[in-house]
């Protein structure tokens, strides 16, 4: 692994999630998912582990991957656009099903996904079929590279999301919405966002195929998946309550509301249909079928417009960020050793396309740090990656009291305070 693609994994570990998604593909014999993995280099016997019909982990889990995938790429096919926009990419084989359909595809990601996917699907197409397909790093939090990447659009686009959301916070997916709303307000088309049901189409098929035992194996199932991705699934989902009996449910009328005062509209498309047809349904006995259809008749695939109606004058504080410095700083990160501390500034956004800055020069300062004194004053944001970034060199410390961060604003604390940060990084 290159020195590059270690940074961008340490800084943004989801990346690692992917890799399985394409496996679970490969399981359910999609051949694009396949070819994919041998591109990459992917030991197949080592990793594959089959359909067993006895696996009430992996074979539920096949599942759901497959029937959001079907789902959603249905859905955006119904949706009519041309210009599928997908966030993020992954390493999907959904590249080839849309550029066959005549539709230009632009494959958003992380760097560690980009720089690796993105030559493999050279690799695999040919000259007419690379003019359909552009790629492009982005972070989800940083409106310019999503502007970036929907600015090659030749039209309206059809922004889908899947696997996504789940993993991020709450002030992530609040900006991630501010950004879909102007980009969908100047270019038109629509947002299909199949991460809001999550919980609802997981426990579908669970309770499909482990029917009593569906809580208990989707408990271990998102155990798994956490460890891949450093995070836990529907950790930062607000909505997800239980219910007085213990059993998980989702407040769709806060999300939808909540959608609402932030200028978009929802349309919920269902994941159903009676001609639904999966690959696994070889694998599922005609009962579980049967149960997975009935299950799956109040799930859907969200569909998001932007209000036309919406005043953004009127509600600022769904804008942009509260940091009382300039926004468009550029990043620059500015750093001494001296003694065994060192010292940094940190000026601009810190997210995931340019946290590996930081990291990199953290690692270059070498071994012998007792203390880490950083200047954020001139941070306008930090996402999710960025404060990875800050954990790992928190941690780095014998002595924890040495770490401190000067000039921390308004808008940098309430984003601490709100993911448990500031537990580590902000003095009482």
């Amino acid at each position: 692994m290159n020195e590059e693609k270690e940074l961008n994994i340490k800084v943004n570990p989801t990346s690692n999630t992917a890799i399985t998604t394409l496996i679970m593909l490969a399981n359910a014999k999609y051949e694009k998912a396949l070819e994919i993995l041998e591109k990459m280099g992917v030991e197949k016997e080592t990793i594959f582990h089959g359909v067993d019909p006895g696996d009430m982990i992996n074979r539920p889990s096949d599942i759901v991957r497959e029937l959001r995938y079907v789902a959603l790429n249905r859905t955006i096919e119904e949706s009519g656009l041309k210009t599928l926009i997908d966030l993020p990419c992954g390493y999907t084989p959904k590249v080839f099903e849309f550029t066959e359909k005549g539709m230009q595809y632009i494959g958003c990601d992380l760097p560690a996904v980009i720089n690796d996917f993105s030559p493999i699907i050279a690799s695999m197409t040919d000259n007419e079929q690379k003019k359909q397909i552009s790629f492009r790093i982005v972070d989800v939090t940083n409106y310019e590279s999503m502007k970036a990447a929907a600015d090659l659009a030749e039209g309206p686009v059809c922004i889908a999301t899947e696997g996504l959301t789940v993993y991020l916070t709450s002030e992530e997916t609040r900006q991630l919405g501010v950004n879909i709303r102007r980009i969908l307000s100047e270019k038109g088309g629509c947002w299909l966002n199949a991460d809001v049901e999550t919980l609802d189409y997981y426990m579908a098929v669970f309770r499909a195929v482990a029917g009593d035992r569906a809580m208990e194996l989707l408990a271990a199932a998102r155990k798994g998946f956490s460890g891949q991705s450093d995070t836990d699934l529907h950790k930062n989902n607000a909505a997800v309550v239980k219910s007085s009996g213990g059993s998980l449910a989702t407040d769709y009328e806060k999300i939808e509301a909540l959608y609402r005062s932030r200028g978009l509209l929802v349309e919920k498309v269902p994941y159903f249909r009676e001609d639904l047809r999966l690959h696994l349904f070889d694998a599922m006995t005609d009962e579980e079928i049967e149960r997975l259809k009935e299950n799956m008749k109040h799930v859907n695939v969200w569909k998001i417009t932007p209000d036309p109606d919406f005043k953004e004058e009127e509600n600022a504080v769904w804008d942009s960020s509260e940091a009382d410095i300039d926004t468009e700083l550029p990043f620059e990160v500015k750093s001494s050793l001296r003694d065994g501390l060192l010292e940094m500034s940190i000026q601009g956004r810190m997210d995931t396309i340019t946290a590996p800055q930081l990291l990199k020069q953290f690692q270059e300062a070498g071994e012998g740090i007792t203390g880490i004194h950083i200047d954020v004053s001139r941070m306008a944001y930090v996402s999710s990656a960025g404060l990875r970034v800050l954990l790992i060199m928190y941690k780095s410390l014998k002595d924890k009291d040495s770490f401190e961060l000067t000039g921390v604003n308004a808008a940098i604390r309430e984003i601490m305070e709100t993911t448990g940060f500031d537990q580590f990084f902000l003095k009482p």
